[in-house]
């Protein structure tokens, strides 16, 4: 029972998240809509996160998430240090 309600605070903060950045979006829209869309998908993953179908998405999409920011770490840094 306290998972679930850890889970439903989790909820509401993205709730409000996606309150402030659509506030934010009709001053700066280039930069704000991706945040947009990428808090509204997180917010209903953590709506959805004790049903075991939608947990079982949410593991796959970090374990995707965790592999793409790793090559994008990793490509970072050979930019950054390549020779001239």
């Amino acid at each position: 029972m306290k998972e679930q309600d850890t889970l439903f605070l989790m909820a509401l903060v993205g709730v409000g998240a996606i309150i402030m950045s659509t506030l934010a979006v009709f001053e700066q829209w280039v930069i704000v809509a991706p945040l947009t869309i990428a808090v509204v998908i997180l917010a209903f993953l953590l709506l959805y996160q004790n049903r075991h179908k939608f947990a079982h998405l949410a593991e796959s999409i970090e374990k995707g998430a965790f592999i793409v920011a790793l090559i994008l770490f990793i490509l970072s840094f050979i930019y950054l240090y390549k020779p001239a």
